[in-house]
């Protein structure tokens, strides 16, 4: 959680550093027991997708914005490409730096992370063939998103690749929730109480009120969360074309048998899947947003 200080600190200039620690790395961003595992070697699905869409070759210079632990700079690495990350957060650059440092030589060669802003990055123009940009977006203020966007711009050679991630889908939490969902919840619930189903079946808390329940931490750093068409127009402004739009959620986790009951016994209805993975209902219930955009 963010102090005073911090909290005075995002007001006038984004989303401090110190919000993002060791505890959020290590303990809390999606990825987080994977990496622990093993150093980035194992990645979850939505890492998955993203080297999937980047389509990295060997010898092909990349740069991974917002680099985070560093899971993709590896990665690319391991692809035979020239790897670069940036992370304006220093707990982010320690635990990367210190993770590539157990690797091989040839692979420790083809990579580097760098604390840097997004806002400014220290590269000459048209110096890299394909930009990350994944969970970061809704992180960024809508005038510090255009100015990444605008350096990411810069840095790429004509014709070459972004990749995009952002979550959540605020369609699903202004729309589909409000309108749909808690309404399946609250019957749900109801349901269950009837039956004396609630400690197996179906967990007490589902949220039922009118606003998606958020966490604190959520509230302080998605600063700027973003439907599909919002986030193709201001990749437009900064001069790319969206090349493809892929509205996607990652599959079921494993984890409790109540919340894999609930999840499977109510997704059908609360969520419509699997119907809604496909158009038009993924604009209203997935979660994750996926843009391929090209260098204009």
């Amino acid at each position: 959680m963010l102090d005073v200080e911090a909290r005075e600190q995002q007001t006038s200039n984004g989303v401090p550093p110190s919000a993002y620690d060791s505890r959020y790395f290590l303990g809390h961003c999606e990825g987080f027991i994977e990496f622990s595992e093993s150093g980035g070697r194992k990645l979850v699905p939505r890492f998955r997708k993203a080297l999937r869409l980047a389509r990295i070759e060997p010898g092909q210079r990349v740069l991974d914005i917002g680099c985070g632990r560093g899971e993709l700079v590896l990665q690319a690495a391991l692809r035979g490409a020239e790897a670069v990350g940036i992370d304006y957060a220093e707990e982010a650059v320690r635990i990367a730096r210190e993770n590539l440092a157990g690797f091989e030589a040839e692979v420790k060669g083809r990579a580097a992370v760098l604390l840097m802003n997004a806002r400014t990055l220290e590269f000459d123009d048209e110096s890299f063939d394909v930009a990350l940009m994944t969970g970061l977006v809704e992180h960024l203020y809508p005038e510090e998103l255009a100015e990444a966007l605008s350096e990411a711009r810069r840095v790429l050679k004509p014709g070459a690749r972004l990749v995009v991630h952002t979550s959540p889908n605020r369609a699903v939490y202004d729309i589909a929730f409000p309108a749909y969902v808690r309404h399946v919840n609250r019957a749900a619930a109801w349901l269950a109480k009837l039956f004396r189903l609630n400690d197996f079946v179906i967990h007490p808390g589902l949220p039922c009120g009118p606003a998606y329940p958020r966490s604190e931490e959520e509230r302080l750093v998605h600063v700027n969360e973003q439907t599909a068409p919002q986030l193709r127009h201001v990749l437009s402004r900064a001069g790319f074309r969206v090349r493809k739009t892929d509205h996607w959620e990652p599959p079921l986790p494993p984890g409790p048998q109540q919340l894999f009951l609930e999840l499977m016994l109510l997704d059908s209805v609360r969520y419509l899947r699997p119907v809604s993975y496909h158009w038009p209902l993924n604009r209203l219930f997935t979660n994750h947003i996926w843009m391929v955009a090209e260098r204009a």
